[in-house]
């Protein structure tokens, strides 16, 4: 399955008329899409606007596209997924943490619209390196900032 995810907060309608396109033309099979609040409705994949929870998707999945959340990439990086992040032009976003993921092989980063098709192509056979999650500090950081400086 092609999981492909928009996020909650801004429609990305393109996104999803370029997968019910590409599922149309029998590029993609078996694609399962969380469209969010957008408005365009896919007639060739299946399709939900929210659920609570998505992991069984990301688990389920082959491929997860993505519009380059970095909690979505680092759930599917979890998962040990592979991951095509589109980021959607209509968020204000800081696109180096999706830069870095790509740089490092972790996920393929699809610029733009037009090369999806090439993406999910060249997802086939790419191997994503494996992720593993940093240990957190953060409340050893709470801590020194709460108790200040040890001596």
């Amino acid at each position: 399955m092609i999981f492909v995810t928009v996020g909650s907060i801004v429609p990305f309608d393109d996104l999803i008329r370029e997968v019910d396109g590409l599922a149309e033309r029998g590029i993609m099979k078996d694609v399962v899409a969380q469209i969010g609040n957008g408005t365009y409705i896919p007639r060739n994949v299946e399709w939900f606007r929210f659920k609570k929870e998505l992991t069984d998707y990301y688990r389920s999945s082959e491929v997860v596209i993505t519009h380059g959340g970095a909690g979505t990439l680092f759930e599917v990086l979890k998962e040990g997924k592979k991951a095509i992040a589109l980021p959607n032009p209509n968020v204000v976003h800081n696109p180096d943490i999706v830069m870095k993921l790509s740089n490092e092989g972790y996920i393929l980063l699809c610029p733009d619209l037009k090369q999806l098709e090439e993406s999910i192509l060249q997802a086939r056979s790419w191997r994503p390196k494996e992720f593993k999650e940093p240990p957190c500090r953060i409340h050893e950081e709470i801590a020194k900032y709460l108790l200040g400086p040890s001596k």
